[in-house]
């Protein structure tokens, strides 16, 4: 049973989601405690077969768990607690979120910022793009490790072919954009995470790359943990006029001046700025890729802390 293998559950949730609740539990191995975070599903529906639901909860543990990264929470296992629940139960990361960290002042950004890149780097490299980056979404193990961390808002659903069933829906907020015998880029499509980190195509209410949706809000997530603060709510032009006054000077920069917007110029260290303008690119085609990112040379020249 699930209380045997990984130990008891607090009854309190540590997190909730829209169809999920996250619980931790404490399992006494010996003279060693160990703790895991367990992700209760939502209940089978009355019009969903048993067939249907299993099949969706099976979908994001097929993806969930072939992913194995210093810097991405781990999935150990899916299991039935003692009321018949599916659960999916996955590292615990004690030191708290990043969202936490930065309140206090975090003394490590660039480390952070790297890490968060590394995380994000490997799963761009597996076919997944998170679609939900941000500070809330971003642990640390007991040893200082920054850990990206996917949490369920909608179950996935499976596609099947004759020859094999792949999960190519929604993994949590996450979407597989890539299976791993295909070349072609599934393109995404809705609105999903957080206002503020959210990039501007994905108002427009047309198909998008997520990957480069994922770039953006780790560009949003390195202004929060310089500054302690968002750079504009929402990245729509038509309701937000921080955001309209930095797509502006983006689209038509002061050469004189500064090819970064003041927003960006107001960053350090300075080697960041070029970077950080082009994670934060208006324009998705312009927009840099997370190799791109990873090979720029201020993020090799950031020792991991």
């Amino acid at each position: 049973s699930l209380t045997q293998k990984y130990g008891v559950c607090q009854k309190i949730a540590i997190g909730k989601g829209a169809t999920s609740v996250v619980r931790l539990a404490h399992k006494w191995d010996r003279s060693e405690e160990k703790l895991y975070a367990i992700k209760e599903f939502r209940k089978r529906r009355k019009n969903e077969s048993e067939k249907e639901y299993v099949k969706k909860l099976t979908a994001e543990f097929c993806i969930s768990s072939t992913l194995h990264h210093p810097n991405v929470v781990e999935t150990v296992d899916l299991i039935q607690d003692e009321n018949q629940h599916w659960c999916e139960v996955m590292e615990f990361c004690p030191g708290g979120d990043l969202y936490a960290a930065i309140k206090k002042g975090p003394s490590e950004v660039e480390c952070c910022f790297k890490q968060m890149l590394k995380g994000v780097s490997y799963l761009h490299s597996q076919g997944v793009a998170h679609r939900d980056i941000k500070p809330e979404n971003l642990f640390f193990d007991t040893k200082g490790h920054l850990k990206v961390l996917c949490l369920t808002h909608r179950l996935p659903v499976c596609v099947a072919d004759t020859t094999f069933r792949a999960c190519i829906g929604d993994y949590g907020a996450s979407t597989v954009y890539r299976l791993p015998w295909e070349a072609t880029v599934h393109m995404s499509t809705g609105l999903c995470g957080s206002e503020p980190y959210i990039a501007p195509e994905q108002f427009l209410n047309k198909p998008y790359d997520a990957r480069l949706v994922d770039i953006w809000a780790c560009g949003i997530v390195y202004y929060c943990l310089h500054f302690q603060e968002l750079p504009w709510r929402a990245a729509q032009q038509a309701s937000d006029t921080l955001y309209s006054a930095y797509a502006a000077a983006c689209a038509n920069p002061n050469p004189t001046v500064s090819s970064c917007p003041p927003t960006i110029n107001n960053l350090n260290p300075r080697a960041c700025r070029s970077l950080i303008r082009k994670m934060l690119e208006p324009d998705p085609k312009h927009r840099s890729s997370i190799e791109e990112v990873i090979a720029h040379p201020w993020i090799q020249s950031i020792e991991v802390c």
